[in-house]
């Protein structure tokens, strides 16, 4: 569960390796000002959960970086283990993992956790497809192209 730590510095060039697909010094400097925590005061809980750990564990360093408590587990069966302790106030998913995919672990953080945000994230075209199948069913799940920028969820993430 979660990551080990790491500085800031030394990842901005795989974040948007990784991410992005490209790399921008003054981007990835200014990437830490955009989304602000809580106004009490308090941290706002992430939830990252990615089969792809150098993905999910630089999103976690970005996010703890800028304010946020987010933590990272790479497949849904372990995130759930753990989402009664957790109750995140955002989940940020991959759609396509092994095992549980992301719209299961997403319908599964809303029966215990209802007020959570989400945030289902794919590379893959055939995602959109069960996301609207997901949307019928009644869960309203906000999907993020990848590559994701880190500056662009930062952006999502103030509009809470």
């Amino acid at each position: 569960m979660g990551t080990t730590a790491t500085n800031w510095s030394s990842i901005k060039a795989e974040a948007y390796f990784f991410i992005d697909g490209s790399f921008d010094s003054k981007a990835a400097d200014n990437v830490i000002n955009i989304a602000t925590p809580a106004s009490d005061g308090k941290k706002r809980k992430i939830l990252i959960v990615d089969d792809e750990q150098v993905i999910a564990d630089t999103l976690v360093e970005i996010l703890n970086d800028s304010g946020f408590q987010a933590t990272a587990f790479y497949d849904g069966a372990t995130a759930l283990e753990h989402i009664r302790e957790l109750c995140p106030d955002t989940l940020i998913s991959d759609v396509v993992m092994p095992g549980m995919n992301g719209i299961e672990v997403a319908k599964a953080v809303k029966k215990f956790c209802p007020a959570t945000r989400i945030f289902l994230f794919s590379g893959q075209a055939t995602t959109v497809d069960l996301v609207e199948r997901a949307k019928k069913e009644g869960h309203p799940f906000e999907l993020l192209a990848k590559p994701l920028h880190p500056e662009d969820l930062l952006k999502k993430l103030g509009q809470e």
